[in-house]
């Protein structure tokens, strides 16, 4: 009790020395920024503004023009009707060629291409030996693409496309095209894959693994589909096929179908 006392003795003191009129005593006014600034001049008032405003206005602008951005993404893209990989390929291809045919191939198919178009990936680049970084990155990639349901049609270098077919990430062609539509393919041009077993035990339904499949047909690059595509080097032995995962399976046959056919 003595120490309060004393604690309350000691503010009096101070309180004294003061006056009641001291400035910490008063009653002071709380103005706002717009009152605040409506009191200021010239280079003072924009100083303010920059201060206590500018900021908050670009925050603003940038959180509308970022929901606008989405908006407009949303109501402007359209839904894939075909998913299209092409591993290894030029990331450059005749867009404008392609982008044409793709969409006169989904309106022969009874697509509506205001509404739906084909999505062509042609930006992954992997070694199937490598084992860097970004070669192991972009396997990640491409797996990823498969497990999501994400590629229709699948093209790839040989040795690329053999490592995927090997590990089950591509379907039987037999079970898609007839036994006349084989027999009329060069030999040469069929790709069979024995897919790896299953080290698991028994392979999951639906699986080829320890199976010997019609994996891909071999495409050339002088001349017919993949030629006028211009995805891929010269040279190069490309291999297309369907994917284990396809979501458009009818569209995926029927541009297969036309890939073959293409030219003849």
């Amino acid at each position: 009790m003595a120490e309060l006392h004393n604690h309350t003795e000691n503010a009096e003191k101070f309180k004294s020395a003061l006056g009641d009129d001291a400035y910490i005593y008063q009653r002071h006014e709380q103005k706002t920024g717009r009152e605040q600034m409506a009191g200021l001049r010239g280079k003072d008032k924009w100083e303010f503004f920059k201060e206590y405003y500018a900021r908050t206005i670009l925050a603003i602008a940038v959180i509308a023009v970022v929901c606008v951005y989405f908006v407009y993404h949303y109501v402007t893209t359209n839904e894939y009707a075909l998913n299209i990989l092409a591993v290894n390929a030029y990331s450059d291809g005749d867009e404008e060629f392609e982008e044409e045919y793709l969409n006169d191939f989904l309106e022969r198919n009874g697509i509506d291409t205001s509404k739906y178009e084909a999505s062509v990936n042609r930006s992954i680049t992997v070694d199937a030996n490598a084992s860097d970084s970004l070669s192991i990155t972009s396997v990640q990639t491409i797996y990823t693409l498969f497990a999501a349901g994400d590629v229709d049609l699948f093209f790839a270098d040989y040795d690329y496309f053999l490592s995927m077919a090997a590990a089950d990430y591509v379907n039987n062609l037999e079970d898609y095209l007839t036994e006349e539509e084989i027999a009329a393919l060069d030999e040469d041009l069929l790709v069979y894959v024995t897919v790896n077993e299953d080290e698991d035990g028994e392979p999951m339904e639906g699986s080829n693994a320890g199976k010997t499949i019609l994996a891909g047909i071999r495409l050339s690059q002088d001349e017919g589909w993949l030629g006028e595509m211009g995805w891929y080097p010269e040279g190069l032995e490309v291999i297309v096929g369907i994917s284990g995962s396809v979501k458009h399976e009818e569209l995926a046959v029927s541009l297969l179908r036309e890939i073959l056919a293409y030219g003849e």
